[in-house]
């Protein structure tokens, strides 16, 4: 699908529901935009980013609240450690 749109006055476009749900973009998602070598910019779903670290490999999420494992493994080292 292709469509125009004018870009509002404080620089925001919106996406039509259409084109958000082709590609399973739902409010309160997460987007990472990016501009092209060829002058054209790129939106998609963000990729999920550990809350703590910034990582997108390996994660999970719980809650919520997105870990990687190496996150996780460092946290629940810290719980084992107070449950002593």
């Amino acid at each position: 699908m292709k469509t125009s749109k004018r870009i509002c006055k404080n620089g925001s476009i919106t996406l039509p529901k259409q084109i958000r749900g082709e590609v399973g973009l739902f409010p309160g998602n997460a987007v990472d935009i990016e501009t092209n070598a060829d002058g054209s910019v790129t939106i998609k779903p963000a990729a999920p980013c550990c809350h703590f670290c910034g990582s997108v490999e390996n994660v999970i999420v719980a809650d919520n609240v997105v870990i990687c494992n190496d996150c996780a493994k460092k946290l629940f080292a810290k719980v084992d450690k107070t449950d002593d």
